[in-house]
């Protein structure tokens, strides 16, 4: 796997990235405020969507409503229309940092924040696009990652105190809290096809749990040097990426988490924080706290 392409323009850190409604498009949020869409055989051609004003850390596209949910340092979640660009419904719930959002079944979705606390919207064909249902106090810490499982049936919400808490969806009970990470839950990722969830930590470490035996613990794997901010599994369940602070991103088999590449500076990526990553096919996409977004193939 090597640098394909850089895409370059951001004025500060790039936090989030979301597949665009177009193939071979994506979406990239960062610190300086704007959304931008590139395609990633034009990386020279970015096409700035929307100027939020804040820091923007989470990105979700509805792209059979034709909406964009944009999540803010500040907490605000802002509902734009992607055709028009022009802003649907701003609403200011959490009270700090929106980290992530998921879609849920029922037309509903949930959004985690810096206070602690989840949210659930429902969906409206008509009227304001979201409507809040329930949020719901989980922890006294940080709710950065959040991950729905294929079938719709759990949510994984990563907690900064620690644990990984999984809440079905219908009600959003809690049968399962796993041990999870010393210093911090960060990222979450359910395999397409297996009875897994990975999660990732502030201890560097991944983590596994087998779904169908009662979220039994399969593995624990030192395979950072810092948090893992993020892993992704490819489409077709074979590889599995992961990011870190360590300023590094991995590829991994996805069977036997064998290490594949390291995708570091000297292999032409980023030289700080690498913060989110995308599967685009054969194709990922990672960004990072250098203001760079790079596809490797």
């Amino acid at each position: 796997m090597r640098a394909q392409a850089t895409f370059t323009g951001h004025r500060g850190p790039v936090y989030t990235l979301v597949a665009g409604a177009s193939p071979g498009t994506f979406l990239s949020g960062s610190g300086d405020g704007l959304v931008v869409r590139w395609q990633l055989d034009r990386p020279d051609q970015g096409e700035v969507i929307v100027d939020v004003g804040q820091a923007v850390f989470a990105l979700h596209l509805l792209p059979e409503r034709g909406l964009l949910l944009i999540g803010t340092e500040g907490g605000r979640l802002h509902v734009v229309d992607l055709p028009t660009r022009r802003e649907r419904q701003l609403l200011e719930v959490h009270r700090r940092g929106l980290y992530a959002f998921a879609e849920l079944p029922a037309g509903r979705m949930a959004s985690s924040g810096a206070e602690g606390s989840l949210c659930l919207w429902q969906l409206n064909a008509t009227g304001s696009p979201l409507e809040l249902l329930r949020q719901l106090p989980l922890s006294e810490e940080k709710l950065r990652g959040l991950a729905a499982s294929p079938d719709g049936r759990w949510l994984a919400v990563c907690d900064g105190e620690g644990p990984i808490r999984l809440l079905e969806t219908e009600h959003l009970n809690e049968p399962h809290t796993l041990p999870g990470h010393e210093g911090g839950a960060l990222s979450a990722a359910w395999h397409p096809g297996k009875p897994v969830l990975l999660t990732g930590g502030k201890d560097g470490h991944l983590r596994g749990w087998h779904t169908g035996e009662g979220f039994r613990p399969l593995l624990a794997l030192p395979a950072h040097e810092a948090g893992i901010y993020a892993v992704a599994f490819s489409a077709d369940g074979t590889r599995l990426a992961t990011a870190a602070r360590d300023k590094t991103a991995k590829v991994w088999d996805a069977g036997t988490l064998d290490p594949l590449v390291r995708l570091d500076r000297a292999a032409g990526g980023h030289t700080h924080s690498v913060n989110a990553l995308l599967w685009l096919g054969d194709t990922l996409v990672t960004c990072g706290d250098d203001k760079r977004i790079v596809a490797w193939k």
